[in-house]
């Protein structure tokens, strides 16, 4: 299942999972972290209303932070596969893949082992964690971040697990899987940019979305230019296009939707996103600079999962000569996908005017497909 931002894989996941044990399914959940998998727990229990003993967890590695207030019961390794054993009808268990790839596990002990952030979870491991289960459900979107990598793998375990199954295509093909079509985020026009540039034109954007208002703001994806010369990783210019942006929309009338009482749009109602941690570090300096500095600034890792209704990608470079870990990583078509769709109401890209002055070459590795991703970014800023 493909679930692109804000269409609510979580929520579906859950209800999924909740209709299941209620069937008397045994189902594990496991995803690449501890907080991903306490995510889907939580919805569990808190949303889709699993009762909480028929909930448990794998608890963190000894000295490792502790979630708090859970309602499920942590437990060793040991003692969760006991858990799955012993239920006599159906329950839920978490924990990361070294927990279902061990030994412990009886092969196809489990009713159903659902693997959340797919996108991000390597072929490697689904095949390791697969034989505890029947059947696997894969939830995730790999039109967002890719799998976090160590080191260099031999195709194909060097993807995700939705990334080899879908093979290229920006949504899964026909016969393999279910693309969750409605995005509760974005508003209409900020989603309609990024359906082109990540979904093929197949996610829309749910009618609630038309119900917020930013006042003075129109919806969308803004293009800023802004000129300067030899910045790599970082830009002070287009670190002060972040300021005047923010400056532009704190103070203005919010109204979120959904019922919510219209409000001034505060400091953490604006994401700064930008593509090196040295662009990072400059714009919250000049957001302190500014008396600023409660707006979140971050790379794109941070804030996948976040929201916000206005969002803000500074990319810093200012000719394809002068960035850092080449175009590819820049313009990647996942990292803009992400930092867009952060917005609610309106993404701003701030970039130099030059830095899409280039073709990729026929020798570069992936021409093609960097070929595409600079359409895709020029399609997206409008060039």
């Amino acid at each position: 299942m493909q679930g692109p931002p804000g269409t609510g894989k979580t929520h579906v996941g859950s209800h999924v999972i909740a209709k299941l044990v209620g069937a008397g399914w045994r189902v594990g959940v496991v995803a690449q972290s501890h907080a991903a998998v306490e995510n889907m727990l939580s919805a569990v229990v808190d949303k889709a209303d699993v009762p909480a003993e028929l909930v448990a967890k794998k608890q963190r590695a000894k000295g490792a932070e502790q979630a708090s207030g859970q309602p499920w019961e942590e437990l060793s390794s040991t003692q969760l596969a006991d858990f799955a054993a012993n239920s006599s009808g159906g329950c839920v268990v978490g924990g990361t893949a070294w927990d279902f790839a061990h030994e412990r596990w009886p092969d196809e002990g489990l009713d159903l082992l659902v693997i959340d952030e797919a996108g991000q979870f390597s072929l490697a491991d689904t095949i390791a964690v697969g034989r505890s289960a029947q059947r696997l459900l894969l939830l995730g979107d790999p039109q967002q971040l890719p799998q976090v990598s160590q080191g260099k793998h031999p195709e194909p375990v060097d993807e995700s697990a939705l990334a080899w199954l879908a093979a290229g295509s920006a949504v899964l093909p026909d016969g393999l899987g279910y693309l969750l079509p409605e995005s509760w985020r974005m508003h209409p026009d900020v989603c309609a940019a990024v359906s082109r540039l990540s979904y093929a034109g197949r996610l829309s954007a749910h009618p609630v979305t038309t119900t917020r208002s930013l006042d003075g703001v129109t919806p969308g994806v803004l293009h800023v230019p802004v000129v300067h010369e030899g910045r790599s990783t970082a830009s002070p210019e287009e670190a002060a296009e972040a300021v005047r942006q923010v400056q532009n929309v704190l103070g203005r009338t919010w109204t979120p939707g959904g019922g919510g009482s219209p409000r001034p749009l505060g400091v953490g109602d604006v994401v700064v996103v930008a593509a090196y941690n040295a662009q990072v570090h400059l714009v919250r300096q000049a957001l302190r600079d500014a008396g600023l500095d409660g707006v979140p600034v971050g790379t794109v890792d941070m804030f996948q999962g976040r929201e916000a209704p206005v969002a803000i990608l500074t990319l810093a470079a200012s000719t394809p000569d002068d960035v850092s870990r080449g175009m590819g990583f820049l313009l990647s078509r996942n990292r803009i996908n992400v930092a867009v769709s952060r917005a609610q109401w309106r993404a701003v890209v701030i970039s130099s005017p030059r830095l899409t002055d280039y073709l990729p070459g026929d020798l570069e590795a992936d021409g093609v497909r960097r070929l595409m991703e600079l359409g895709g970014f020029l399609r997206l800023i409008g060039g």
